[in-house]
């Protein structure tokens, strides 16, 4: 049995002037087939074989049903479950089908269908890390590349920050927006548990984060776990930073790798896109007409949170003490801390109180003006009375005055007439 290529190797030979038994040496093939191929005058036609029946036949839509429903379940287990139903096999052949039944499966999975979304439709944003060792001054701090892609324009923004939390996350997030001069319709992001209480069935948001989306008109779209081409832009693009030299040296300081960072999305944005064919900077100017308006007034990424101050008159914030005044002792307060430049504000209500720099763990930060009464002896701040009282104004008890008792006219009657009165209610 020879194949058609194999039969026109065989003809071109001969035309060539070369001997069955040259051909036959050249091809490897016997001489009889050799001279059987040269009295055709077209290649033989081999129809394929019917297959053979197979013990596992039978089996086989139960083995399929199975894996699609119970993808976790072992061959083993299968094999063992189709023997008490008849089958009469041997364990191998379960386990070659059951293979070949995953790798359809895990195909399907990564098959995807390409897609470009509409100008302003859509914006994806993820982070890389944590990487050590990049910054000279501080090699321990752990640094995080933070980017947000446009997915029409492809036109990226790269932060390179030190934290990580909700509010650090939502505040890099309002400058990035700030510099891009526009909201986009639909935020993808994954589904990390600063943000994301729940994915699916039913989406449920962190309410600091619900805020966040409704007061700039985002529809918030975290992707499913474990589907990575929902925002293949951003993995795409931290793909190309791993594979640059951007990464794999060291830097000065923070500063110094953001003007890095700053300069490769320049160089990005001005060359030619290998999918969309256009520079990212070029498809942003038309993007941009349809990016939504920013609001009026900028959300303020600081968690509100409540404090009692403690009778050293300072409160505690992540294992640091802070002072505020001491007249405030036992009240609680009101404490917002900014995540990007570590400042701590304290209010008494709408008051602000005290603003502080924010410690280390088990630091604390007393500002003298706080307890400068507190040092004077305790019997010249009774007699003296606190700052406090001294800026209210006392007002003094009005004096007594003696208010004369207005004059009523009263009757005059003889006595007699009392004492007829009382002697007739006596009967």
């Amino acid at each position: 049995m020879i194949s058609q290529e194999e039969w026109m190797d065989i003809k071109l030979l001969n035309r060539q002037g070369m001997s069955i038994r040259a051909i036959a040496r050249t091809t490897g093939l016997s001489r009889n087939t050799v001279r059987r191929a040269l009295s055709q005058k077209t290649p033989t036609r081999y129809s394929s074989r019917p297959p053979r029946p197979q013990k596992l036949d039978e089996f086989k839509d139960y083995l399929r049903n199975q894996l699609e429903t119970r993808q976790w379940v072992p061959a083993i287990q299968l094999y063992r479950e189709i023997l008490s139903q008849g089958y009469r096999g041997k364990y191998e052949s379960v386990k070659i089908y059951c293979r070949q039944i995953r790798r359809q499966q895990q195909a399907s999975q990564r098959a995807c269908v390409r897609f470009e979304t509409a100008p302003g439709q859509e914006a994806q944003f993820d982070w890389k890390g944590p990487l050590t060792g990049v910054l000279d001054q501080e090699p321990e701090t752990k640094v995080f590349i933070f980017r947000l892609v446009l997915a029409y324009s492809r036109y990226r923004i790269t932060r390179a920050v030190t934290r990580l939390t909700l509010p650090a996350i939502l505040a890099d997030l309002i400058d990035v927006l700030t510099l891009l001069g526009g909201v986009p319709a639909k935020l993808v992001f994954d589904n990390f548990k600063a943000a994301v209480i729940k994915p699916r069935p039913h989406l449920r948001l962190q309410p600091f984060f619900a805020d966040f989306c409704e007061h700039y008109s985002i529809e918030p779209a975290p992707a499913l776990p474990y589907s990575p081409q929902r925002k293949g832009k951003t993995e795409r693009s931290f793909r190309d930073l791993e594979q640059s030299d951007l990464l794999h040296q060291t830097y000065l300081d923070l500063a110094s790798l953001q003007r890095a960072l700053d300069e490769d999305d320049q160089s990005h944005a001005g060359r030619i896109h290998s999918t969309t064919g256009e520079a990212p900077a070029a498809r942003l100017k038309r993007e941009r007409l349809f990016l939504g308006s920013l609001p009026e007034v900028a959300f303020d990424p600081r968690l509100v949170e409540t404090r009692r101050v403690l009778s050293d008159c300072t409160i505690s914030y992540q294992g640091a003490y802070y002072s505020v005044p001491h007249f405030l002792v036992g009240k609680r307060l009101t404490l917002k801390a900014d995540p990007r430049t570590a400042a701590i504000e304290i209010f008494d209500g709408p008051l602000a109180v005290a603003l502080h720099q924010q410690a280390l763990k088990g630091e604390r930060v007393i500002i003298e003006e706080h307890i400068a009464p507190l040092r004077q002896p305790r019997w010249d701040r009774v007699r003296r009375g606190s700052p406090l009282k001294a800026k209210t104004p006392v007002t003094r008890p009005a004096e007594a005055q003696l208010v004369p008792w207005p004059r009523v006219p009263v009757l005059q009657r003889p006595l007699e007439q009392y004492v007829t009165l009382i002697e007739e209610v006596s009967r």
